[in-house]
């Protein structure tokens, strides 16, 4: 079982690779993490981190485009809603990859980027 330090670690290092365009050797990662993962929280990174995956390895990655609108809604969803630890890890998962995200030709050259 992973500590929450060492858990957060490998979700960083996976955010990182896909960040990277590394997909296959971040689904290699979060399949040899997933076995390790006990916690709720960690259930929730595991997901968001699939979900991640899934949206890309389908190349519709557009769908995912608004790092900005992810990462307002994983700011307000707390505020309006009570959450467990899956919900705490899946919301944080998902905004540290919008926040690490690199911006797309699409959000760059939009109106108001």
């Amino acid at each position: 079982m992973l500590s929450t330090s060492q858990l957060r670690e490998e979700v960083e290092a996976i955010v990182n690779l896909v960040n990277e365009g590394k997909i296959d050797d971040a689904r290699q990662r979060l399949t040899h993490l997933a076995p390790d993962v006990s916690s709720e929280y960690g259930k929730g990174a595991l997901l968001a981190l699939n979900g991640i995956l899934n949206v890309i390895e389908n190349k519709s990655s557009d769908k995912m485009a608004d790092a900005q609108k992810i990462i307002r809604a994983a700011e307000r969803i707390p505020k309006s809603h009570t959450m467990d630890d899956m919900d705490k890890g899946y919301l944080q998962t998902i905004s540290r990859w919008a926040k690490a995200k690199p911006a797309t030709k699409d959000a760059a050259g939009a109106p108001g980027a």
